[in-house]
């Protein structure tokens, strides 16, 4: 085999493994597969679901869900979850009022081994949220989240509510991964402490240049310039709970760490 042909397998396999780490653990998650015009392949629960080819946003068919009282679900347990690791999750969805209801929403939650709900106060709020999901145009819903202590498994589930209509298409569960984490073995950094409240301290900076914070949704909350320093001292009383990304760059390496914030 020829240096070129070694070349060419390598980024073959890098290209592979890469795809491996970032798979899809959702079962049928474009919701294309069906056993019936009612219930797509894999999904544990599908209350008024119905095969739809008209308005799906991707692939050839979407659930049109359908809203009632109690509210219906569409919902699929995810296992192998390994606390610690952070996961992203996203759909599509749109929706039609026909009366005086909110629309649709997630509601999700993780679980241990045994099936039994987990309390996490960092996510439940993103999970659960108290705001309905309203919208006429396929809309995206995006978040990454980190599994709590002794999660073993996730409900990934979606609600319709009376008098409304539900279009449910594209779901994505995946072990959420950022190139630039990596480069924190490069970096002498240390950031403490972390669940952090009050402030956060970053020692052992190489040249420090820019710092930026990110939330859960990839909205930047916080950016500063700096002048070569190698500690300083960040205020983030004014953050909500929950996790964030720090960005940091320093001379020559641009380093990401995960922050909790515990207020």
């Amino acid at each position: 085999m020829t240096f070129m042909e070694r070349g060419i397998v390598f980024v073959l396999l890098l290209v592979v493994n890469m795809s491996l780490f970032s798979q899809n653990l959702l079962r049928n998650p474009g919701i294309e597969a069906w056993d019936n015009i009612n219930k797509p392949t894999g999904w544990t629960t599908a209350q008024n679901c119905t095969k739809d080819s008209i308005n799906k946003i991707s692939g050839s068919y979407c659930c049109k869900q359908e809203g009632g009282s109690p509210s219906k679900c569409l919902a699929q347990i995810i296992t192998n979850i390994v606390p610690g690791k952070e996961y992203e999750l996203s759909f599509y969805y749109k929706t039609v009022i026909t009366g005086t209801e909110h629309g649709c929403r997630i509601w999700c939650h993780w679980e241990d081994a045994t099936g039994t709900t987990l309390v996490d106060p960092l996510t439940d709020d993103i999970l659960e949220p108290s705001e309905y999901m309203n919208s006429s145009s396929w809309t995206q819903f995006l978040v990454n989240i980190i599994a709590p202590e002794s999660a073993s498994r996730f409900r990934l589930e979606v609600r319709t509510y009376q008098t409304s209509i539900a279009y449910w298409d594209s779901f994505v569960f995946k072990e959420h991964g950022t190139t630039n984490v990596s480069d924190e073995k490069y970096s002498s950094l240390t950031l403490y402490p972390n669940p952090a409240s009050e402030f956060i301290y970053i020692d052992n900076i190489d040249k420090l240049q820019h710092i930026d914070i990110f939330d859960f949704m990839g909205t930047k909350v916080l950016s500063s310039e700096f002048s070569g320093e190698s500690s300083i001292k960040i205020p983030v009383s004014e953050l909500k709970s929950g996790y964030y990304l720090i960005r940091i760059q320093e001379s020559g390496k641009l380093i990401t760490h995960k922050l909790i914030i515990k207020q």
